[in-house]
């Protein structure tokens, strides 16, 4: 005898057919959206040539990256800024905006790239493109007369750290490697290239753009920083994955400016 199917079931197989179609669906218009984004033409330099400006975001907040002087915008980032686009034949516009909000404005495409002291973001790799560094602000050896130049030299030595600071945790690190490491703290990381100075201490460990201004402020030291940093961070151009193109160019420009010594000569003007 035939059975025929109740009326619960059948509602059911209407439904699982009604799902399956808007599953069906959400795939089809998730695949036509990575289509859009990963295989459309990549217009970023072309749109950026014909708009003649290179939008750049920047926090002005960060002496001496960048700065605000009245109506006016000056330090370090501002200074590549302009370099980088002048060897592109662009002129460069800075939007001035707080820190958090550089990476949104990146994505939404208020801005063309951002050049603010920002160090790369592994996390961020599928959104973003980082450029070359153009600055390590890890943290260095200072001593005199350049005499320390990596930490496995320190043994039976001291080394003077702001406490709490990433240059106290590696010290601390090494401490267990070394069969001697005397550690000195202080409360800000010029009090150790003091101490070093005054030859308190063997070697500082501290942060690289601290060691700049410090020696900058202090020309009559023998410090020296050493050639290599203990904890590298160095600080990149980004820009959006997409813009390749554009990215390109950027990147061009910066080796450029690495090549012939004008990246050398603005971080003299304004670290020393």
């Amino acid at each position: 005898m035939r059975r025929y199917p109740t009326c619960n079931a059948a509602f059911f197989h209407t439904l699982r057919r009604l799902l399956a179609s808007v599953c069906c669906l959400f795939l089809f218009v998730q695949s036509v959206r990575y289509g859009r984004y990963h295989f459309r033409p990549d217009l970023s330099w072309e749109r950026v040539q014909t708009r003649g400006v290179l939008i750049v975001g920047m926090d002005t907040s960060y002496a001496p990256f960048a700065v605000m002087y009245g109506d006016d915008i000056r330090g370090l980032d501002v200074d590549i800024a302009l370099e980088v686009a002048r060897r592109l034949g662009l002129r460069m516009q800075v939007a001035p905006m707080g820190v958090d909000g550089l990476y949104d404005a990146l994505h939404s495409g208020i801005v063309d790239a951002l050049i603010s002291a920002l160090p790369f973001d592994p996390f961020r790799t599928d959104m973003f493109l980082y450029t070359r560094p153009y600055f390590d602000s890890g943290y260095f050896l200072v001593s005199r007369e350049g005499r320390y130049q990596s930490m496995s030299e320190l043994d039976g030595r001291h080394i003077a750290v702001e406490y709490g600071s990433i240059g106290d945790e590696l010290a601390r690190r090494w401490q267990r490697r070394l069969r001697s490491l005397s550690l000195q703290l202080y409360a800000e990381p010029n009090a150790a290239l003091a101490a070093v100075a005054q030859g308190a201490a063997d070697a500082a460990l501290v942060d690289h753009l601290t060691a700049r201004l410090w020696l900058r402020a202090h020309v009559e030291s023998d410090l020296q920083i050493a050639a290599q940093p203990v904890y590298s961070e160095s600080y990149r151009i980004v820009l959006r994955a997409r813009d390749l193109a554009l990215a390109g160019k950027v990147n061009a420009a910066l080796e450029s400016m690495v090549s012939d010594g004008t990246l050398a000569a603005i971080l003299a003007k304004w670290l020393g």
